[in-house]
Order: C-alpha cells, then sequence, then structure tokens
C-alpha cells in the first residue's frame, strides 16, 4: 500500500502547484493573474463580449455533485429541503408533481463519475464520442496523461487547470451546451464551462479540495472540515447573486454544488451527513437564487432544473478494501508479475519505457497496453499508436487480472475484489468480459449470468466503445464488486485507503441520478409531456442537453 504523502493533500500548495518552478505563465496568463485568481475567485468574463440577454424563456440548473435519485427524493419527502420541494409542490404518482417532473429511471454513464458524468450531460455525447471516459485517463494519440479529478496519482494541477486554462474544455471533442445553445450562459463552478459568458468561481486555493483530501484526512484519517466545502458551495453561489445584480439574469445559468459529494467520500455515516448537507446547505442556496429570480421577475419564466452525475456507495476505507497503486498486494503488482512495465502511478514521470498504464475510477479501472513488440527491453520505449497484440499481451493481462481476482493467484490480497473483467479486441470497439477461458460477448454473458443489478450495462459499455475516442477508455476495463446490494464488507474500490463512500460503478446507487423539471406556471403533466418529447423512453445523461435546448427553444 502506498503511504499517504500529506503534503499533497494540503491546501495552500495549490498556490505552489501553480506558481513554483518560475512559471511566468499558467495556461498562457501571466502567473500574477492566476495568482490573484487563486487568491479572490470571483467572475471570468470568458468571451470579450457577453452576449445579450434573450429575456424570453430561461433555464436555470442546479448542479447537485454526487446526489442519487432515491437521496434528493429521501430529502424532499423528509422535509429536509424545505424551499425545493414548495418549488415542486405536492407529490402525485408517477415522478409527477403539481409544478414538476423527476424523469424516472435516468442513469449515468459509466464509470459513473464526476468528470465523464458532468461532461456528458452538458454536451449530450457518450464518453467514445467525448473523448473523457474518466476522472483520469491515459490519451494514446498523446502519449498523455490527463487527472483532472485524481484518482491514481498526488495531484492538484490538473483540477485546477480546469478553471484556469480550461483543461477540461481543451479535452473535450464534441461542442458543449453552452455552443449549442448560443444563448448567455453564466456557469459557476461546473468543470466544463466551454462556450459559456461568464464563470462563477470560489477562491480557486480551495479548489483542490474539491479534488483531493486535506491534511487532517491524510495525517489522522479523520474527516476534512465540513465548513471548507460549505464556504466554498456557498462563496460561489454569493458570486452567482452578485452577477445576477449586476450582468442580468441570463438565458442559461448553471450553479454547480460540488459539497454534496466531498462530504460523503470521508464522512463516516456517508448518506445521513449529505441529508444534512442538502438540509443546511443546498436548500438555502437553492431558495437564495430563486428569490433573486423572482425579485428580477424572472421566476415566472423560468424550468427549474436539478441533476447530478452520480451517487454513493458505502466502503470501507481499509487497506483490504482500497485497492492502491504501490506495493505488491495492489494491482499494478499484476501486471508486474504478467511481465509488463507499468508506468509510475503520477501525471508527468521522466519514465518512458512503460509497457501499461492504469487510471482509476473509483468502482472502475481502465488498464491501458502497449503492443510490447515495440518495446521488449527495458529502457525501450513503447509505440502507443499501436493496439496491443490479442495472444501476446491483451489476454496475458486479462487472464491475470482474473485469476487473481478468482483464485488470488500471483496477488493472493486481491481475491475476491473484481466483479468482471472487459477486454476491447484490438481493431474493434467491442468490449467482451473475459471468464477466465475467453472473450465472451457481453450480451451472451449476461444471458448465462443474469446482473439485472447491473443497470443497462451493455448499452452503457457501448457508450465507452463506440466512437473515435473509444482507446481512451482503456484496453481493459476492471470493475471492482461493489453496490449496495452486497455487504458492505463485499464492496472495493480502486484508489487510497482512507474512503467511506465512492462510485464508478453500474449498479443503482451509483448510477440512477435525479433529474427534476420545475416550472412555476406549469402543472406538472404538462412539464412530463414537454420533457418526454426530449428524453425519450429510456433516459440517460445523454438527453440533458437535448431536453436544455427543446426547453429553451433552441433548434
Amino acid at each position: 500500500m502506498r503511504p499517504h504523502s500529506p503534503s499533497a493533500h494540503v491546501v495552500p500548495l495549490i498556490v505552489a502547484l501553480l506558481l513554483g518552478g518560475g512559471c511566468a505563465t499558467i495556461g498562457g496568463a501571466p502567473a500574477g493573474e492566476v495568482a490573484e485568481l487563486v487568491a479572490e475567485g470571483g467572475t471570468k468574463p470568458l468571451r470579450e463580449e457577453l452576449r445579450p440577454i434573450r429575456g424570453t424563456t430561461r433555464v436555470l440548473v442546479f448542479a447537485l455533485d454526487g446526489v442519487g435519485h432515491d437521496d434528493l427524493h429521501r430529502a424532499l419527502r423528509d422535509g429536509r429541503m424545505p424551499r425545493t420541494a414548495a418549488l415542486l409542490g405536492p407529490a402525485g404518482t408517477d415522478g409527477v408533481f403539481r409544478n414538476a417532473y423527476s424523469v424516472p429511471e435516468v442513469v449515468s454513464v459509466l464509470p459513473s463519475n464526476t468528470i465523464p458524468g458532468w461532461t456528458s450531460l452538458f454536451t449530450g455525447a457518450p464518453p467514445a464520442e467525448t473523448g473523457v471516459p474518466g476522472n483520469e485517463w491515459w490519451a494514446r494519440d498523446e502519449a498523455a496523461f490527463h487527472a483532472p479529478a485524481p484518482g491514481s496519482v498526488s495531484s492538484k494541477a490538473h483540477a485546477v487547470r480546469m478553471y484556469t486554462d480550461e483543461l477540461l474544455g481543451k479535452a473535450v471533442r464534441v461542442p458543449t451546451l453552452f455552443e449549442r445553445a448560443g444563448l448567455r450562459s453564466h456557469v459557476s463552478m461546473l468543470q466544463l464551462h466551454r462556450g459559456a459568458d461568464l464563470l462563477q468561481l470560489a477562491p480557486v486555493g480551495r479548489l483542490g479540495d474539491l479534488f483531493e483530501r486535506v491534511a487532517e484526512d491524510a495525517v489522522t484519517g479523520g474527516g476534512p472540515s465540513r465548513g471548507t466545502y460549505r464556504e466554498t458551495d456557498q462563496t460561489a453561489a454569493s458570486t452567482v447573486l452578485s452577477d445576477l445584480e449586476k450582468h442580468g439574469i441570463p438565458d442559461l445559468q448553471v450553479v454547480y454544488l460540488a459539497g454534496t459529494d466531498l462530504i460523503p467520500h470521508h464522512a463516516p455515516d456517508p448518506l445521513r451527513v449529505q441529508q444534512q448537507y442538502l438540509e443546511e446547505v443546498v436548500d438555502p442556496i437553492v431558495s437564495d437564487v430563486l428569490d433573486a429570480y423572482a425579485d428580477g421577475g424572472a421566476l415566472e419564466d423560468t424550468y427549474v432544473l436539478i441533476v447530478s452525475d452520480h451517487g454513493h456507495t458505502p466502503v470501507l476505507g481499509d487497506d483490504r478494501h482500497a485497492l492502491g497503486t504501490d506495493g505488491d498486494d495492489e494491482p499494478p503488482a499484476v501486471l508486474e508479475r504478467a511481465g509488463f512495465r507499468v508506468r509510475p502511478a503520477k501525471v508527468a514521470t521522466d519514465r518512458d519505457d512503460f509497457q501499461a498504464v492504469l487510471a482509476y475510477q473509483g468502482a472502475a479501472a481502465y488498464v491501458y497496453l502497449a503492443d510490447r513488440s515495440t518495446c521488449p527491453a527495458g529502457g525501450d520505449r513503447c509505440d502507443w499508436s499501436r493496439p496491443p497484440r490479442t495472444a501476446e499481451d491483451l489476454l496475458p493481462a486479462a487472464r491475470a487480472f482474473h485469476a487473481a481476482s478468482a483464485t488470488g493467484a500471483g496477488v493472493p490480497a486481491l481475491r475476491g475484489t473484481l466483479d468482471l473483467v472487459l477486454a476491447r479486441l484490438p481493431g474493434t470497439q467491442e468490449l467482451r468480459v473475459f471468464d477466465g477461458a475467453g472473450l465472451v460477448p457481453v450480451r451472451e454473458y449476461l444471458a448465462r449470468h443474469p446482473r439485472p443489478e447491473l443497470l443497462r450495462l451493455e448499452e452503457r459499455l457501448r457508450w465507452l466503445t463506440r466512437g473515435p475516442h473509444a482507446d481512451r477508455a482503456g484496453d481493459l476495463v476492471l470493475l471492482a464488486r461493489t453496490g449496495a446490494e452486497r455487504p458492505i464488507e463485499e464492496r472495493f474500490y480502486f484508489g487510497e485507503e482512507g474512503y467511506h463512500s465512492w462510485h464508478g460503478g453500474a449498479a443503482a446507487q451509483d448510477s440512477r441520478v435525479p433529474l427534476v423539471v420545475a416550472h412555476p406556471r406549469k402543472t406538472g403533466a404538462r412539464i412530463r409531456e414537454e420533457t418526454r418529447r426530449a428524453v425519450g423512453p429510456n433516459p440517460s445523461h445523454l438527453d440533458f442537453t437535448p431536453l436544455v435546448l427543446e426547453l429553451l427553444g433552441v433548434r
């Protein structure tokens, strides 16, 4: 197990990461400008001239990170979110409220994580098309490791670059909602904001906390101060309110709140604490923003949407259940014993002779394999433009992981940790299940071994593999054994120990997300009719952008 590095989690180090090394510029911006943004936060214009406000039908989105469908509705039902509940009105049947509609059975993309989730939500495209398959990934065509929300590496640099030089916007290969809408758009704290007019930020000095634990957690194992997340969300919301007065009420406003995701990761009773946060922080923010719209005379013409990227599954954060990166009892050891040279768990490394790369996604992991004939000896640099060979590279790795989980072969500590080992056939865009003997099509495997708890698994795997950037989802996809259906002792995750909940899996607790559409002047039945026109019978993250465009009347 890799020991914790407290310095990697200290908030003030974010300034050193940004300004250290004698850099005169960061992301093309003078270091002084970034230092000011780090210290103060505020509003960052994304266009030289703001687009005029159309001033007719508007959309206001509350993007709640890490809140599962059932968890949001539990908070509404239990009276924890009275202002939000008042907007929706009394609940009827089949998701219909007096003035709202809650779309049933909306599933996330896979892995059910922050970065791929919000990217697909705000583009309407699957990961194989967006080029953003996870919280971190290896880009074969660039021979580069990207970690906007690090899972296997200790670095805040990419997390902060999402806001200082639009790292995620540069990575996304399809148009965003803001580009497609072509209307005045204000975006608060959302990682993907390309094409909007204004980016509204809390002080960036705290943004490292949005993706990594603070020092107290690393040293003591205790949870970080909830005040850090509360203050970040409240400060960002204050910026939204200030901009509504200063710049007007935009056609499209996104209010992204991260604390709902970050607190459960580190709280011993994660889902209960998330409920408290919805009550004490989220509902008051919703109330303040709705009041500002009402005061500005815009609420009566505004659709209010509540959406999330994933849920949370409680886990045990000890060494047994955390599948880390260093040591002879962790997943990289499986590859090493199978004869692969494994890339160090770093964003950037001086070593370039590796034959395998791992990227962690919580309940899933990606394994990227080289054609080892291009780099057989230590010191040889692999040609990553070539896919791995089936017999010589792909199958040995798949076989090694399957055996390690099935029997403990090679790495006894990994026995019982993996649910499925999937392999992408070289030259194809199809993931198949390795069952110990060979590669079986997913549909055929599920017919033999029904897994209804893995929601729409075949379809969601296709979203990873059918598109021009399918290779960014790895040559192997490892699904950890997890899910709320299992006893907590049987749940595992890829990452450092110390977490109390994780996500990324295909089961309902991680994958079923809320999508609520409300309008103060429309009935729930009418909203349901309007929503269904855009969403269709099998709703998912991919339907959110078409829905917003439909509500805005953008064709």
